[in-house]
């Protein structure tokens, strides 16, 4: 009787396998590469205070077509800092870190002052048909100073005109999530 029950259960898992889609890694939109660099200078705590140095800034965007992108996207990533505990202030002075990112679409060795800045070279293994890079990265740095201690960057695949804007919302969240996910919870 133990052996029906068992033979039934690895039956039932072995039709659950088969039904199952194809797997979702494949798709492009599903890939990603992250890169992130912490020095030991950047230290947190629970008073830890951040602030925006500059909006985020769209590289290559000269017409503002993703300007309404990169305000989703900044607010994506405060919300997850804010998830791990940090909290944003509006004066400078009283913030612990500074934090600024820039988001780009293409290749990322296009834009080599940039890559000065972050020094940080995400790359996803192959091209997709038919779909672009997009990039966006982070840095943290003390208030007032240009000393980063720390630094991060997510390259994905990316469909700038036929994702349906709510997608495109959960998409830049996804991101946020992934980009900084190194940066350690105060909570």
């Amino acid at each position: 009787m133990r052996l029906v029950i068992l033979a039934l259960f690895i039956l039932s898992g072995l039709v659950a396998c088969a039904s199952t889609p194809p797997n979702a890694a494949n798709d492009p939109l599903n890939q990603s590469s992250a890169v992130a660099v912490t020095l030991p200078g950047f230290v947190t705590s629970p008073e830890t205070t951040l602030h925006w140095h500059s909006d985020l800034v769209w590289a290559d965007d000269a017409t503002g077509q993703f300007e309404r992108r990169g305000q989703v996207l900044q607010k994506a990533l405060q919300d997850e800092f804010e998830r791990k505990g940090y909290r944003f202030v509006d004066d400078a002075a009283s913030a612990t870190y500074d934090v600024v990112a820039v988001a780009m679409l293409g290749d990322v060795k296009s834009h080599s002052d940039i890559l000065e800045v972050f020094r940080l070279y995400p790359s996803l293994a192959q091209p997709a048909k038919g779909y672009e890079k997009g990039t966006v990265m982070v840095a943290i740095a003390p208030e007032g100073t240009k000393d980063i201690v720390w630094r991060g960057a997510l390259q994905v695949f990316t469909d700038t005109g036929l994702m349906p804007a709510a997608q495109r919302q959960q998409r830049l969240e996804w991101g946020a999530q992934q980009v900084l996910g190194s940066i350690p919870s105060i909570r």
